[in-house]
């Protein structure tokens, strides 16, 4: 999994109707493609609707560094290419970022080349497996030195390469593209055959450079040394990009959306087939061609998605649209099935793992399967969810949220959404949703005896942070009537005090200090009269709901520490770290005796025993809100730790999840 970004949170949320027009950026594969061959063609390829992003954005600097004069003209970008043997040995390592289309497509270029060369990428990239390209230009003379198939990738001066006939064990553009484009330096003929069709850009468009190559079902043949000619390239909008902007209008209640320019290659159209297979509304308008690829606007309007078993014959041309597809499925009636697709683990994350570990968090019902997943749709929970640093997991999960803004869904692990899409904010709020980076909270949760009170008020002080104590929310709140008069029977006036309760936490060393109107009340809280107040006030439907509010109130800037018994699993379900503190019964019974003997209380350890193991029972097995840790909370046993060992645990877990 990509390396941890702590403070990339984001959330979207819808603001009302979906319609107009939306205009999609340019395709990314396509764009890697027109600056790599239009640096190998002669004369000038002239360049409009570049993506530029990271990935893309990586490929031309590589370019740059390989001797090809790029430069941009207004909106375009003009490539003066060197012809096949024009590129000249770099100063460096080529850096590839996290684009692994870049490094692939580049690996059968520098492979071919009389000069050595080393390509690099980002943790992420490191880790994705290489061997795929590595082995057949290896047949074709290459010599490239890898650790474990992965990057960094070194490569040795070339002598001379020699055409194969190559069988490859996988349908993947990014192989055949290597090979083909390894092809061209080699003499004769260079052929690819797939086991299904990949996506065709690399072949349309060195068609359109001149290359003599043919094409017969699903093998592709190219001449070695071609003379190509620079030409103009009109990059359409992708439809990887496109898909979630299809899911978003799809399941959003009230949309009509117009998808302008969008590519529908075949080779690319399975997330269209496999929706409109779901029930979606989607039709595509003006259909037409530009520079060898179809494109289309595609017309989405809302539906009612309905759960299929996705053809395994539209998964090579679907391939880079599962994350947002199962989004689709989450929201669908029935259950969707995906096999075949064992392909997913092998990207920028195993979008398999990621996706269904994050709906399952989020409360859909489905399952991970060897080679792909099932998904049964139904209603959507509040939760945080990490996108590992995958773009399109992380987009994916940000467009649930949206769809469901009666829910609170955070994302983490964003942080790559611009390698592919660096406009996609600006999208989304132009098309009224609302952007938020949300304030970090950090939960504490966990039975009375194991140290949480303390250990919240360390926390809070050490990070500079807010303090919530939600164990004195109800007494505040009984207090308040005590001290008010107010009439414990009038629910509509209690509710009203819920709401405009004045209640603030200040860490006091190992204790909170609480403030109730501006005054500290810890004492009278401990009141038994503040304690039976409170259990005629707790009952009241509409106070639980409004104290819901107001302790949701104090997730303010910096940050918030809240202590309670269900702050991770009810009231701060989207929060980045959850902590569920734990000891046995016994180790308990012992500071809770040390406590209240400290205090002149005498009470035998037995009985304290008994007590905390009958509440413990009760608590975890009531039906509202039982005390359990959250799905993805971190337990902590106490029993043989000090407070300074849990507090380093917990700050250790601060410093991976929460804070820089």
């Amino acid at each position: 999994m990509a390396e941890k970004h702590p403070l990339d949170l984001h959330s979207l949320t819808f603001t009302g109707q979906l319609s107009g027009r939306c205009k999609i950026p340019g395709d990314k594969s396509i764009s890697h493609r027109s600056v790599i061959l239009g640096s190998l063609a002669e004369g000038e390829t002239r360049i409009s609707g570049f993506l530029r992003s990271e990935d893309c954005l990586a490929t031309l600097n590589i370019m740059r560094q390989l001797g090809v004069n790029i430069v941009e003209d207004g909106d375009d970008l003009v490539v003066t290419g060197v012809g096949l043997h024009g590129l000249q040995p770099p100063a460096g390592h080529l850096d590839c970022g996290n684009a692994g289309t870049a490094m692939r497509l580049l690996s059968g270029l520098l492979a071919a080349q009389r000069f050595s060369s080393t390509l690099v990428g980002d943790e992420s990239l490191s880790g994705r497996p290489m061997g795929r390209v590595i082995t057949p230009l290896t047949q074709m003379g290459a010599q490239i030195k890898s650790d474990e198939h992965t990057a960094p990738l070194e490569f040795s001066p070339s002598i001379q390469m020699k055409a194969i006939d190559y069988h490859s064990p996988i349908a993947s553009a990014q192989v055949k593209s290597a090979v083909l484009l390894a092809g061209l330096y080699a003499d004769g003929v260079t052929t690819v055959t797939e086991p299904n069709k990949s996506r065709d850009h690399t072949e349309t468009m060195l068609k359109g450079f001149g290359c003599n190559l043919q094409v017969d079902g699903l093998k592709v043949s190219v001449h070695g040394q071609p003379h190509l000619r620079g030409q103009a390239i009109k990059v359409p909008a992708d439809v990887s990009s496109a898909a979630f902007f299809m899911v978003l209008g799809l399941c959003h209640p009230d949309a009509d959306l117009l998808l302008e320019n969008v590519n529908i290659n075949p080779t690319r159209d399975g997330v269209i087939k496999i929706l409109q297979a779901m029930g979606g509304r989607l039709s595509l308008e003006n259909p037409r061609t530009e520079a060898g690829e179809a494109v289309a606007d595609v017309r989405i309007q809302s539906s009612q998605l309905r759960g299929i078993d996705i053809p395994e014959a539209l998964i090579p041309s679907a391939i880079d649209e599962f994350p947002v597809l199962f989004i689709a499925a989450a929201l669908a009636n029935g259950t969707t099935r995906l096999t075949g697709a064992e392909e997913l683990r092998h990207k920028e994350s195993d979008r398999i793992t990621v996706m269904i570990k994050g709906l399952q968090l989020l409360g859909v019902d489905c399952k991970e399967l060897p080679d792909g997943a099932e998904i049964t749709g139904g209603p959507l929970h509040s939760g945080m969810v990490d996108g590992h640093g995958d773009h399109r997991c992380a987009m994916s999960f940000l467009l649930a949220g949206a769809l469901r803004p009666e829910v609170d869904t955070v994302v983490r692990g964003c942080h790559n959404i611009d390698t592919s899409f660096p406009e996609f904010f600006t999208l989304v709020e132009q098309l009224g949703m609302r952007h938020q980076q949300p304030v970090p909270v950090v939960t504490i949760d966990g039975p009375s005896g194991v140290g949480k009170g303390t250990t919240s008020a360390l926390l809070a002080a050490r990070l500079g942070w807010h303090l919530l104590d939600s164990g004195a929310i109800y007494r505040s709140l009984a207090l308040k009537v005590m001290n008010d008069d107010l009439d414990p029977a009038n629910e509509a006036q209690l509710a009203e005090a819920a709401k405009a309760l004045r209640l603030s936490f200040q860490a006091d060393g190992q204790h909170a200090r609480i403030l109730l109107d501006g005054q500290q009340v810890n004492d009278q809280l401990r009141s038994e009269a503040c304690g039976d107040m409170a259990s005629q006030v707790a009952p009241i439907a509409a106070v639980r709901q409004a104290l819901l509010q107001r302790q949701k109130a104090f997730q303010q800037p910096p940050g918030l520490v809240a202590d309670g018994r269900d702050m991770g699993t009810v009231v701060f379900k989207s929060a980045p770290l959850k902590v569920f503190l734990t000891a046995n019964a016994e180790e308990r019974a012992k500071r809770r005796h040390k406590q209240l003997k400290e205090k002149g209380v005498d009470v035998k350890i037995r009985d304290l025993l008994r007590d905390i193991e009958a509440r413990d029972h009760r608590d975890s097995t009531r039906k509202v809100a039982p005390l359990v840790p959250a799905m993805d909370a971190h337990v902590i046993d106490t029993s043989d730790l000090s407070i300074e060992e849990v507090l380093a645990q917990i700050m250790n877990l601060v410093g991976q999840h929460v804070k820089v």
